[in-house]
């Protein structure tokens, strides 16, 4: 281990006492990354009269309205920003590193974001399910979603 450390590449950043100013302003960075979006996409629902029923036609709707319009892709794409630099931020105590702070943690933070948008949309979809009125089944409503036309293929078999 002593070889790695003496190879050039291989520099350590000092160790942060006080960690809890860190923390708290990685923390808030990731709070701000993460309700830019949300605010945008509750936004949208409200501008279109979405009101407040979910239905799987609000989250086909929300979904697709957002991609379509260039100032949403910036505010979600601000936003993932934001959340890897407040896992930076809040990493920095822990990680000595350079490597790892700048290319591990925010990879590592950006996909996480995605899997948590990925079961926001699950979840969302889920009570869309529960509360659609009808003869909708699951594959219906999967159908409605982003990658929905592959169950839309299966259910026409």
């Amino acid at each position: 281990m002593s070889v790695l450390r003496a190879a050039p590449g291989w520099r350590e950043l000092p160790p942060i006492r006080p960690r809890g100013r860190w923390i708290a302003w990685g923390l808030a960075l990731q709070v701000i990354g993460v309700g830019m979006p949300v605010t945008a996409a509750l936004r949208r629902a409200h501008e279109d009269g979405l009101g407040g029923a979910v239905t799987h036609y609000t989250v086909r709707l929300v979904w697709h309205e957002m991609l379509h319009r260039g100032g949403d892709v910036a505010l979600i794409a601000l936003g993932v920003v934001l959340f890897a630099a407040g896992a930076v931020v809040l990493a920095r105590p822990f990680v000595r590193r350079p490597v790892t702070l700048l290319i591990a943690v925010p990879l590592a933070a950006a996909a996480g974001l995605a899997l948590f948008g990925v079961l926001a949309l699950l979840i969302a979809a889920a009570v869309a399910g529960a509360a659609a009125t009808g003869d909708s089944g699951p594959l219906e409503l999967l159908s409605n979603l982003p990658f929905g036309d592959w169950f839309d293929r299966r259910r026409r078999k």
